[in-house]
C-alpha cells in the first residue's frame, strides 16, 4: 500500500515537473487581439465561443479559460460551481488590482490556442467580474458580451447545480441573484472599457449569421463563412442553433416566477426582457 502510494506521488510529482519545463519553454502569446466572451452561467458563452472558433482568424480555447491556469480560483473548487456572486470578493478585480500572474496565465493558455491565428478567444463566465483587470493586461482586449432571459438562465442554473456541492441544485432565489449580479457587474464595468460589444442570446440564436458578422465587424475581420446549418455539440446537446428558453422557463413553477421576480425584477427591465 505505501508503496503504490508512493509512486502515485512521484508520477505527480514528475507530472507537475514536466508541465512546469513546457510553461517556461512556452512562447508569451501576442495576438493582434485578445477577445474575451463574458456572460452569465448559462448565457450561451459556451454556444458562441464554439462558433467563433470556426472563424479562421480566430483559435477559440477548447473550454473555459479559468480551468486551464492556476492562477484562477474555481468556482467549483470553491464549492460555489455557477455561482462566483456568493463570493464577489474574490472573483471581482479591476486595473487597480495586482491579480494573478499574467504572463503565466498567457502561456498556459497559449499551450491550447493556435498561436498563427491573429486574434485569440477565451471565455470564462467569471470574467464577467474582472473585465477592467483583463483590459489592463491583455493587449489590444475585446470584449463581446452576451446576455439571455433570465428566467431561462436561472432555470439552467439551479438544474444544473454541481452534485458534489449543491446535491439538489440551486435555490430559485440565488439563481435570481446570480443572473442579476452577473450582468449588473458586467454591464457596469463595461463603462471602462475601450472596446466592448454587448448582443443577446436571442438574437443569435434566431439570425446567427447576422450577429457573427455583426461580431466580426466589431473585430474588424472579414465576415464569417457559413455556420446557420452546420450542428455544434453544447453542453448535452449535438443540434443546430437553437433558442432553448421556451423549454427551459416551461420548467418553472409559479413559485420559481414569484421568486425570481423578486430578486431579478430590476435586471429584467434593465435589459429589456418582459416580465412574467
Amino acid at each position: 500500500m505505501a508503496g503504490t502510494r508512493f509512486k502515485a506521488v512521484a508520477r505527480e510529482a514528475l507530472g507537475n515537473i514536466f508541465r512546469e519545463v513546457k510553461i517556461a519553454a512556452k512562447p508569451i502569446p501576442k495576438p493582434k487581439k485578445w477577445v474575451f466572451i463574458v456572460g452569465c452561467y448559462n448565457s450561451g458563452t459556451t454556444l458562441l465561443s464554439e462558433l467563433m472558433g470556426r472563424h479562421p482568424d480566430m483559435s477559440a480555447l477548447p473550454t473555459e479559460g479559468h480551468f486551464i491556469t492556476d492562477q484562477f480560483q474555481k468556482d467549483y473548487d470553491l464549492g460555489i460551481p455557477r455561482m462566483w456572486v456568493d463570493r464577489e470578493d474574490i472573483f471581482r478585480l479591476n486595473e487597480n488590482d495586482e491579480g494573478p500572474d499574467v504572463v503565466r496565465i498567457k502561456k498556459e493558455w497559449g499551450m491550447r490556442l493556435d498561436l498563427s491565428k491573429p486574434v485569440l478567444v477565451e471565455k470564462s463566465p467569471p470574467n464577467a467580474a474582472r473585465t477592467r483587470w483583463l483590459q489592463k493586461h491583455f493587449e489590444n482586449a475585446h470584449f463581446i458580451g452576451i446576455v439571455r432571459n433570465g428566467y431561462a438562465v436561472a432555470e439552467g442554473i439551479s438544474r444544473k447545480g454541481d452534485p458534489k456541492s449543491i446535491k439538489d441544485g440551486w435555490p430559485m432565489d440565488k439563481s435570481a441573484w446570480q443572473w442579476a449580479r452577473s450582468n449588473e457587474v458586467m454591464l457596469d464595468d463595461a463603462k471602462h472599457l475601450n472596446n466592448f460589444h454587448l448582443l443577446r442570446y436571442e438574437d443569435l440564436a434566431s439570425s446567427p449569421q447576422q450577429e457573427l458578422d455583426n461580431i466580426a465587424s466589431f473585430l474588424g475581420l472579414p465576415a464569417f463563412p457559413d455556420v446557420a446549418s452546420q450542428n455544434f455539440a453544447i453542453h448535452e446537446r449535438n443540434d443546430s442553433v437553437k433558442d432553448m428558453n421556451a423549454s427551459s422557463i416551461k420548467k418553472l413553477s409559479a413559485e420559481d416566477i414569484e421568486t425570481f421576480n423578486r430578486k431579478a425584477a430590476f435586471m429584467l427591465e434593465r435589459l429589456g426582457y418582459d416580465k412574467l
